[in-house]
């Protein structure tokens, strides 16, 4: 049987990790979290939906150029930021185990195939943020 869904391989450097969203998602997250992917996925949304943070946060460049003084303007739009660390990981971590299905692992376990810097890089947070478009978009 074919797999079906959105199938995307994260890399950087000699990093990579292989993530698939489909229906199967949806119960891994509840399975592992306990919780509903949409309604999540909703407060995220709401979170994190303030006119032009994104931009402020997108302008900035790259942090390893920027000024002191765009650094303190980072830092307070970060403030606004109600960025959630434990859904992107918990989210990640499911679409994860959806690449891997019918092998199953512990999200501890999987957990620990995510290095610490792709929680902050911009390029794949967007990636793993497409994913989330997946589960809220219309067919057209």
């Amino acid at each position: 049987m074919q797999k079906y869904g959105y199938v995307k391989t994260l890399k950087d450097g000699d990093n990579e990790i292989k993530l698939c969203g489909n229906a199967r998602t949806l119960t891994l997250y509840k399975s592992y979290f306990g919780r509903d992917l949409f309604n999540d996925i909703v407060t995220f949304a709401k979170k994190n939906s303030t006119p032009g943070m994104l931009e402020k946060i997108q302008g900035m460049g790259n942090i390893d150029d920027i000024t002191e003084d765009q650094a303190m303007k980072l830092y307070e739009t970060l403030d606004e930021f109600h960025f959630d660390t434990e859904f992107i990981t918990n989210f990640i971590v499911s679409l994860m185990a959806t690449a891997m299905y019918p092998t199953k692992m512990s999200p501890d376990e999987l957990i620990d195939f995510i290095p610490p810097h792709f929680l902050t890089d911009q390029a794949l947070i967007s990636e793993v943020l497409e994913f989330l478009s997946l589960f809220v978009k219309q067919k057209t």
